[in-house]
């Protein structure tokens, strides 16, 4: 019984090494900042939603900021933009944080604020620009969206979210970590 036990952690743990090492070759060519520990878990969100919503009929974003002149309001994690409509069909928002109920809590609150921007009067003034690659985008784009989705690290749907992602934490950090290093090695794509 122990010897099977050990054999199918063995193999849960080959697996998960795998998928860290296929999402590590496929995040050496984006140029993103990872200081921020949460950047690590929206990429491999992005490269998840991009396998349910492939290209060319999609595009899988990450970061866009949503202000008017005056300020910045929020900023959206994952953007599902449908091209063949020219607009934003689903919105998800990341959070990977020890404390699983306040970062379910902290999307939750984050939705809430940009429903409550993007309806009222003046959500077709607002103005949408990517974090990363400053490209703007047409409030026109966002204005019917009414799909969202939580997303988190392993182990997160028990308490409430969508989606999960097979990671955890632990994994999410040595993800980032080896990142960093491989942008500091100048082997990765930097920001």
């Amino acid at each position: 019984m122990l010897k099977s036990v050990l054999v199918l952690f063995l193999s849960l743990s080959s697996v998960a090494f795998a998928g860290l090492q296929e999402d590590f070759e496929a995040l050496k060519s984006v140029p993103r900042d990872y200081t921020d520990s949460g950047s690590i878990c929206e990429e491999v969100a992005r490269l998840r939603i991009a396998e349910e919503y492939p290209a060319p009929q999609y595009t899988v974003e990450v970061g866009i900021a949503y202000g008017n002149a005056e300020r910045t309001i929020g900023e959206l994690d994952i953007i599902i933009f449908d091209n063949n409509l020219h607009k934003a069909i689903k919105l998800g928002e990341v959070k990977c944080w020890k404390d699983a109920r306040g970062g379910l809590k902290k999307a939750q609150d984050q939705r809430a604020r940009f429903l409550k921007n993007i309806r009222s009067g003046s959500g077709r003034n607002l103005e949408f620009v990517n974090t990363a690659t400053h490209q703007r985008y047409d409030a026109e784009q966002f204005l019917h969206v009414n799909e969202f989705i939580s997303i988190a690290q392993k182990g997160t749907t028990a308490v409430g979210y969508d989606m999960e992602m097979e990671y955890s934490l632990g994994e999410f950090n040595a993800l980032r970590m080896k990142m960093i290093k491989c942008q500091q090695a100048g082997e990765c794509a930097k920001p």
